[in-house]
């Protein structure tokens, strides 16, 4: 039987009024900012808490210079495989939706089947993501390799939450308090990965009832005075994370820097193919440059992902920025915190 609301309420209430102050948190996975709109955590929360949303969708941070390349890649007679997700995301040079070659995929194995299928043509998987996308791409690579697929690239825009995490912690301007932690990414990592954060965090699973515990322990947390992570979905998460995925990754990919939207260039903040798999490597094989990509004007999608701005405190919006007619990436993808804040703002405090 699931905990009544009253409870969770009350609960924060006197966890934050034992604190006696303001408490900033920030939840860095996208599909803990759908659920936080979907189910109205936010008016649940008492005034002193407030929930920023961070950079936790993979699709809104990678930048547009991501999207420049692929659509260079489709005017260079190469085909491109994309998830439906990526079509809408703005670049500088416009969007992927109605560029010629390109194939909308749903796994990617699909990709490297056409490539074998089709020796002729060049084809290209362009992807984003986390540790558990980045750890299917480290299983493509490798059955390339197995499939001898010389035809066969990847076009890869994978990051690595942690560095972006330190950034975080240590921004004045932001100035959070602690972290709601990603699921789905400690998952691979384990809690591991989240070791020593300067700010104490709470690996969260999805429900309304586990986000709110997870709100309740970060609190009593920063009550305590000491950075420390807390794993609240021990179902799903292990202490070392999964060993499997995590040595698939070491073998194809190494840690790099990562032009995120919103912060720049983050040393350490990517995924980078290895040498052993260069040939399997779009940016090398093509001889992409990376560009100065622009935002589209007056977007501040970068804003929202740094916790700097709440979706509705941008004057686009709700009028000139809907699903319907995007300007940012933040209101294209569904784990956008611009989308979930529009779709469930009936519910919104």
């Amino acid at each position: 039987m699931e905990t009544p609301i009253s409870f969770w309420r009350e609960a924060l209430c006197a966890a934050a009024a034992r604190l006696g102050r303001s408490v900033r948190l920030m939840e860095v996975c996208g599909s803990h900012s759908f659920a936080a709109a979907k189910f109205g955590l936010r008016s649940l929360l008492p005034d002193s808490v407030r929930l920023l949303s961070g950079p936790g969708c993979p699709v809104c941070v990678s930048g547009p210079g991501f999207i420049d390349r692929a659509i260079a890649l489709c005017r260079r007679n190469v085909r491109v495989a994309v998830f439906g997700d990526l079509l809408r995301i703005p670049g500088s040079a416009g969007t992927l939706q109605g560029e010629a070659g390109l194939m909308v995929i749903y796994s990617p194995e699909e990709a490297l089947d056409y490539a074998v299928a089709h020796p002729d043509k060049e084809v290209v998987l362009a992807a984003v993501g986390f540790e558990p996308t980045l750890s299917a791409g480290a299983a493509i690579l490798e059955l390339a390799a197995e499939r001898n697929a010389a035809n066969f690239s990847l076009l890869c825009d994978f990051k690595r939450i942690r560095p972006v995490l330190d950034l975080l912690a240590a921004d004045s301007g932001t100035r959070l308090d602690g972290f709601l932690l990603p699921g789905h990414v400690a998952s691979v990592v384990g809690e591991a990965g989240f070791a020593g954060l300067a700010l104490p965090g709470v690996i969260s699973g999805f429900s309304a009832e586990n986000m709110l515990h997870s709100i309740l322990l970060l609190l009593q947390s920063i009550e305590q005075g000491g950075p420390a992570v807390i794993n609240n979905y021990p179902e799903v998460v292990e202490a070392s994370g999964n060993l499997a995925a995590l040595a698939m990754i070491e073998h194809c990919f190494e840690p790099g820097p990562s032009e995120w939207r919103g912060m720049g260039n983050v040393p350490g903040g990517g995924w980078l193919i290895r040498p052993e798999f260069a040939r399997f490597d779009a940016a090398k094989r093509f001889d992409l440059p990376l560009s100065a990509a622009r935002e589209p004007a007056g977007c501040r999608c970068g804003e929202v992902l740094r916790g700097a701005l709440a979706p509705d405190e941008c004057p686009l919006f709700g009028r000139g920025c809907t699903p319907a007619h995007p300007v940012g990436a933040c209101m294209v993808s569904g784990e956008g915190a611009c989308a979930a804040a529009y779709r469930y703002r009936e519910v919104a405090p």
